[in-house]
């Protein structure tokens, strides 16, 4: 009976460590997926920057344009608020010619890439 015991528990242990193992690998895979790589071809990075710059411009005129409406003054702000926008799309540009892609904020590639290794040595340690 205590036999059988052991012999449950050992098959959960597996069962879960199992599981486990997927779902690490399943995550690695979704983190490496993640991060966004350069287009191939040249037309397409050449699409992408025009998008972003124009989007840029155009999301921050905009904005200027209705805030200056809803205020009722000139279009000072209009103009900032282009002058915003153009920052923000070069932002962009710069952000998706390093590589860095759709992230949110700033990224430290050092601690990151840290962070990774460790992870990964703690994988081959349990393995």
């Amino acid at each position: 009976m205590a036999d059988e015991g052991r012999s449950a528990e050992q098959n959960r242990d597996a069962n879960l460590s199992w599981r486990i193992a997927e779902f690490e690998s399943r995550h690695q895979d979704e983190s490496q997926y993640r991060r966004t790589k350069l287009p191939t071809g040249g037309m397409a990075l050449a699409g992408r920057v025009t998008t972003e710059l124009v989007a840029g411009v155009v999301v921050g005129a905009f904005i200027g344009w209705a805030l200056d409406n809803w205020l009722g003054t000139t279009p000072v702000l209009m103009v900032v608020f282009f002058f915003i926008g153009s920052a923000a799309g070069m932002m962009n540009v710069w952000r998706a010619l390093t590589g860095r892609g759709m992230a949110a904020g700033f990224v430290d590639e050092k601690s990151s890439q840290a962070h990774e290794n460790l992870a990964n040595e703690h994988m081959n340690r349990r393995d």
